[in-house]
């Protein structure tokens, strides 16, 4: 069974005893749906029947469900909470499990959610993520692509997916704009039972809520919470915790916690000294490395970030206590310090103390980018990876340009840099470090502006491949629209389909021309339905 269809398998609407819309759920398994509590409250509370019809199964028969107890999460008014759990009356066997999936989450993600609007059968629209806009907030902004369906009544309680992967990242609350997700992860704070029906690893491994000793370093803790919140992209910050048990050590940890969806919601209690909390999801990773191998250090990282760790917050604390302390810092942690500013990660690595060999290891990482005036070999060395970064971006030009209409080409250069630092490095094996110290100026001023256009050249690529990749997926959840009204067939839909799909597949793309084409079919479909109905 193909994903689409399974998708529509978990997909039900929720009504009240009068038969008007409240909502939309998501099926969790045979007996179990997930909703939002403001949804259940438009039905008359949490003592309330609600019906709910699977409209993904033509063959499934409505359905009654309450709400079960101990799980009923309403919202506080400030952004907190909303959540409800409910349990169908009788099974239905043929539904499928959402995949609810703790995924770590970033501003401008690309999502879509299934609402049903009044006078509508059901729409899809897009969004993209937003932040939290206050200090302690638990829900996520979000704001729906400039040509997709209005967020709104019908599509509170159902699920957020995140477009590249399809898993269930959040579900809508905010009774009043329906413009707001509550993430996986701060569900599964909220409801812990959720976790059966959860994918994913944690963020926060489960070490960091244990208790480390008996004092905590408050003021430590508010440096913690104040560095998730402001450090720059770029930012190493290597922290001297001294032993396990200490004041230092514990109130490392207990920032952590704090900066984490889903654990920060079970803290027994703040220092009354505690100033401003982290953001909520500040932290992507963060990593007990005691007694653990630098592999499975480097296992945990690719598990929880498949996507990559550019833009991440990661955390790695005890890291002198590690099965591999030399290796864990020589081919795991001082590369990614090396680069941070470069992917635009934030890293926090905790030691034992100052002295420790992987302190140095670190700092001279990040200090190597910049070698100093009379390290001819350094400079020469930042030289060669520059003018190889720049070699591959011309390739990605190359593979990525001639797709779209209109895109500007860069000047190849890497080629005749590569020739010129082929004679500085010639001077330097033949011991001409004067000639090398004469001309290399020159050529670290050609190289600097070189990248820096190429760096710009690969984002705006990036952006139209995200552009296209945004209409193909519009463009499929408005096919999948018409599918499901059986309208795949209609001449007039083929009519409209048929150029859309052209321009985004094949030969060079014209976006605009393809947006307007996406937006005709996505019109079309929108009237036939409504002609039927």
């Amino acid at each position: 069974m193909g994903f689409e269809r399974e998708r529509r398998r978990w997909r039900v609407r929720l009504h009240d005893e009068l038969g008007r819309v409240c909502g939309a759920g998501t099926v969790l398994d045979e007996y179990h749906v997930l909703t939002s509590a403001h949804v259940v409250e438009a039905a008359g509370g949490p003592r309330s029947a609600l019906s709910v019809d699977f409209v993904g199964l033509a063959e499934a028969l409505p359905g009654t469900a309450t709400v079960v107890e101990g799980c009923w999460v309403p919202s506080d008014g400030g952004g907190r909470g909303d959540l409800a759990v409910l349990r169908l009356d009788r099974p239905e066997s043929r539904v499928f499990r959402a995949p609810l999936h703790r995924m770590p989450l970033g501003e401008h993600q690309l999502v879509r959610a299934f609402g049903f609007p009044p006078g509508s059968v059901g729409r899809w629209t897009h969004a993209r993520l937003g932040g939290p806009e206050h200090p302690g907030g638990e829900w996520i902004r979000l704001f729906r692509t400039a040509e997709a369906e209005p967020l709104g009544p019908g599509f509170g309680g159902t699920a957020v997916l995140d477009e590249a992967t399809g898993h269930v990242v959040g579900v809508v609350v905010g009774k009043d704009t329906g413009t707001w997700m509550i993430p996986v992860e701060t569900m599964l704070g909220h409801l812990p039972q959720l976790s059966l029906w959860a994918s994913g690893s944690p963020a926060v491994d489960p070490s960091f809520s244990r208790p480390v000793g008996e004092a905590v370093d408050v003021a430590f803790v508010q440096s913690v919470a104040d560095w998730f919140a402001k450090a720059e992209p770029g930012t190493v910050w290597v922290v001297d915790t001294g032993e396990a048990g200490s004041p230092v050590a514990a109130a490392l940890r207990f920032g952590i916690v704090l900066a984490d969806r889903e654990r920060s919601l079970g803290v027994p209690g703040l220092p009354p000294a505690l100033g401003e909390m982290p953001p909520a999801g500040s932290v992507d990773l963060a990593v007990d490395a005691t007694g653990k191998t630098a592999d499975a250090v480097r296992h945990r990282i690719a598990d929880r970030l498949t996507t990559g760790v550019a833009g991440r917050t990661l955390v790695v604390d005890a890291i002198d206590d590690s099965a591999e302390p030399d290796r864990l810092v020589g081919e795991v942690l001082a590369p990614l310090a090396g680069r941070a500013a470069e992917l635009g990660i934030r890293l926090l690595l905790g030691f034992r103390e100052e002295s420790s060999p992987g302190v140095a290891a670190v700092r001279a990482s990040t200090n190597g980018a910049r070698p100093a005036p009379d390290d001819l070999a350094g400079r020469l060395d930042v030289l060669t990876q520059s003018v190889e970064e720049l070699a591959e971006i011309e390739a990605y030009q190359l593979r990525v340009a001639t797709r779209f209409t209109g895109v500007a080409m860069l000047p190849a250069r890497a080629q005749r840099l590569r020739g010129a630092l082929k004679q500085l490095r010639s001077a330097e094996v033949d011991g001409d470090a004067e000639w090398v110290e004469k001309h290399i100026d020159g050529h670290e001023h050609a190289v600097a502006p070189a990248v820096e256009d190429g760096r710009r050249q690969r984002a705006v690529l990036d952006g139209l491949v995200a552009r296209r990749e945004e209409l193909r997926a519009r463009l499929a959840a408005d096919n999948e629209l018409a599918r499901e009204h059986g309208l795949d067939a209609d001449p007039e839909l083929q009519q409209a389909y048929v150029p859309a799909k052209r321009l985004l597949i094949d030969g060079p793309c014209e976006l605009t021309a393809a947006s307007t084409a996406v937006d005709t079919y996505a019109a079309a479909v929108r009237a036939r339905i409504e002609d039927r109905a």
